[in-house]
């Protein structure tokens, strides 16, 4: 049970499209929390909307973000938040898939032949190399076309044929010898996608795609370093919601990245939810999780968007972690070999 003096933290997330990763207008997911005490939340939403018509609803960053005396109110928002008070996570959708495909179709293989693709980041310097190579070394049609197939596998849309069709079609566009090898691993993996094709039947890889509740898991302990275990308080979620009891457990399972050892425990006591209305600290949530998402959208498309710009010195010391492709291939880094 949580104590009247126990420390809270409140998150909200924008640009979820559930296990639609590759939806074209929502290519970036954001979570943020924030950990702010009443008094000093309610002041800053309190001056964001008196600078707001008096009729005007519930301040979404959405909107405010459409209008000058919005954006300036946001500006002057975060400019008050103490240091420390928000951090954030960023996903790239699209480079998330990849880390599914390694995750549920070569990691698993990896396993039985007693190699630990997790150990040094390995799977994850696999998934780097094949979206930053990916669309070069074959045609990025093709390769769009692969994890596409890939999403609609996993979301019951496609047969395990359908997908390993587009993994052929595009390892045929491949021009790179040594490239063309990793695709054969996938193909290798065939073995493995029907077993997960049964799982996902009946259920047992529910919201396999869907980022929210990782991106929960691996932000909450940035807040526990500094304050400690807490009480979490998000924003509606039905995902969240679903997995709060898994969440609440997670220490029961084996850390695959560590064999012999167990997940680590989430740092809290609790997880409510609540409806941003109700608590500055959720609109806050808001405000941040959606100005980390502009920002981290123009640097995606390598845009000088005006207010994008402006953003970035205050909200990139907020962003503690991302899932997203390292542009650089350096021969010092680790590759699975």
């Amino acid at each position: 049970m949580s104590s009247p003096a126990e420390p809270v933290v409140y998150f909200d997330e924008t640009g979820n499209s559930g296990q639609n990763l590759l939806d074209p207008g929502q290519p970036i997911f954001t979570l943020a929390g924030v950990h702010l005490s009443d008094d000093v939340a309610a002041a800053i939403v309190a001056e964001v909307r008196s600078q707001l018509p008096a009729a005007q609803g519930e301040p979404k960053y959405g909107s405010l973000a459409k209008a000058t005396r919005g954006r300036e109110a946001l500006v002057r928002a975060f400019e008050q938040l103490p240091a420390d008070s928000v951090q954030a996570m960023v996903v790239l959708k699209p480079f998330m898939v990849v880390t599914k495909m390694v995750d549920l179709l070569v990691e698993p293989l990896a396993h039985r032949t007693g190699f630990n693709l997790y150990e040094g980041k390995q799977g994850l310097a696999l998934a780097d190399l094949l979206q930053v190579c990916g669309p070069v070394f074959g045609t990025p049609e093709a390769y769009n076309r692969m994890l596409q197939a890939f999403v609609d596998w996993i979301r019951q849309r496609v047969s395990t044929d359908d997908l390993y069709q587009a993994i052929a079609a595009f390892k045929a566009t491949v021009t790179h010898a040594g490239f063309a090898k990793w695709i054969d691993l996938l193909e290798t993996c065939r073995p493995i996608a029907d077993e997960t094709a049964e799982d996902i039947a009946s259920g047992e890889t529910r919201d396999a795609l869907d980022p929210a509740v990782p991106v929960l898991y691996r932000l909450c302990p940035a807040f526990a370093d500094s304050i400690g275990r807490f009480r979490l308080v998000h924003d509606s979620s039905k995902v969240v919601d679903r997995w709060t009891a898994t969440l609440r457990t997670a220490h029961f399972f084996p850390n695959p990245a560590e064999p012999g050892e167990y997940m680590e425990e989430m740092p809290v006591s609790r997880i409510d939810f609540a409806d941003s209305k109700a608590h500055p600290q959720l609109q806050l949530a808001d405000w941040t999780a959606g100005a980390v998402r502009q920002w981290a959208t123009a640097v995606m498309a390598g845009s000088a968007e005006p207010f994008a710009t402006r953003l970035e010195p205050l909200v990139e010391p907020w962003v503690i972690d991302t899932i997203w492709p390292d542009p650089t291939l350096p021969s010092e880094r680790e590759r699975p070999s």
